[in-house]
């Protein structure tokens, strides 16, 4: 995006850095296939879910690491994974950004709707978040939720959370969403 100004490529890069951060769940300071691995495992284990959704819950983790690029043994930065995605996300056609978000974030979805009933209920959405941010108050994670829960039915649709990923992952303006997706920005 060629007519960003400085304040909406900071902006953006500080979403990228609070994503990055978040999704560094074994706090190493590098983002790596065993993070997700681990939030796999934390889900299922806070969920109490039966093994017939476990292992299709362990393959959208798996399938996110590997839209990521992230190999076995290979880590990166927590800093250099949010300055790449930042600039990689910025210079992209619009086209370009809806395959992205697609086939990331259905993966995502599908991980994080732990009942495969094709929603994300407020328990799950509670879940995710007790593993990506310990530091996120109830009252924190509520919010979110509503925010992105657009028509307000006590669930998250597909459309909703892919509407709310977008909106985070590639807009330069400060919006709700983008302060809630992945709970509060991080400094």
């Amino acid at each position: 995006m060629s007519n960003t100004t400085d304040e909406q490529r900071a902006y953006h890069l500080r979403k990228m850095r609070t994503r990055f951060r978040r999704l560094d769940v074994n706090k190493d300071g590098f983002i790596s296939r065993d993070d997700f691995e681990y939030m796999a495992n934390k889900l299922l284990e806070y969920s109490k879910m039966g093994e017939e959704h476990a292992e299709s819950t362990r393959k959208a983790f798996t399938f996110v690491a590997d839209n990521l690029g992230l190999k076995s043994g290979v880590k990166t930065p927590v800093e250099e994974a949010a300055k790449e995605a930042s600039r990689q996300m910025m210079s992209m056609a619009p086209a370009k950004q809806l395959a992205v978000l697609h086939s990331g974030h259905n993966a995502l979805f599908d991980a994080l709707d732990l009942d495969k009933d094709g929603y994300i209920s407020q328990e799950e959405f509670k879940i995710y978040f007790q593993v990506i941010g310990p530091d996120i108050s109830e009252a924190e994670m509520q919010h979110s939720f509503n925010t992105i829960d657009e028509n307000k039915n006590g669930q998250v649709s597909r459309e909703e959370f892919l509407a709310a990923a977008f909106d985070f992952m590639f807009g330069v303006e400060e919006t709700e969403i983008s302060e809630v997706f992945f709970g509060h920005l991080l400094p």
